[in-house]
């Protein structure tokens, strides 16, 4: 609670904690993973030295978004999981809590990473372990049994709703409003 960046901006205006302010947080966790990079290092530029307002940039231009992967992969990695992976931390790290996602959807999100195969928009990423089996089943984050149709279902949903997010943002920008829907 209350650590230097990685506190919801609401926390930060009037002391607020709910839960979509540890939604924010694992957001700033998964930017982390993303880019390799400490939310705070004082050892960069100015302009660098805050993870989020890095980044936040970026999140608005996904032809750039292989620029938050973490240099010490060399451009080895699947593409689509990449922008799959920006796009769920640039949800989670709304500045209104109210657009932020529930965390069951972000571990439905991140649950579909987990799923991505060496087809999956690789660049020279190697996946030495096989395809799951397309008759497999996964439980969900509150219990419920998904068969493949379930699965591909609620992947529909997940993308919808990070494409959802994406114009949100987008539009928000646009009009210079951060109020919430």
């Amino acid at each position: 609670m209350g650590t230097y960046g990685y506190c919801a901006p609401e926390y930060q205006r009037i002391g607020q904690l709910t839960v979509k302010s540890d939604v924010y947080s694992f957001g700033v966790v998964l930017l982390e993973l993303i880019t390799g990079r400490k939310t705070i290092d004082t050892m960069r530029r100015t302009e660098e030295q805050n993870l989020v307002t890095w980044a936040e940039p970026v999140f608005k231009d996904p032809p750039r978004f292989p620029e938050l992967a973490d240099p010490r992969l060399e451009g080895h990695f699947p593409v689509r999981a990449l922008h799959q992976a920006v796009a769920v931390a640039a949800m989670c790290l709304q500045e209104e809590p109210s657009v932020r996602p529930l965390i069951t959807d972000v571990v439905s999100a991140l649950g579909v990473l987990g799923t991505c195969g060496p087809d999956a928009g690789a660049t020279s990423f190697d996946n030495p372990s096989p395809s799951p089996p397309s008759d497999h089943i996964m439980i969900s984050a509150n219990g419920i049994v998904l068969d493949d149709e379930s699965m591909r279902e609620r992947q529909r949903a997940v993308a919808e709703a990070i494409e959802w997010g994406s114009t949100s943002r987008h539009n928000a920008c646009r009009c210079g409003s951060t109020s919430s829907v």
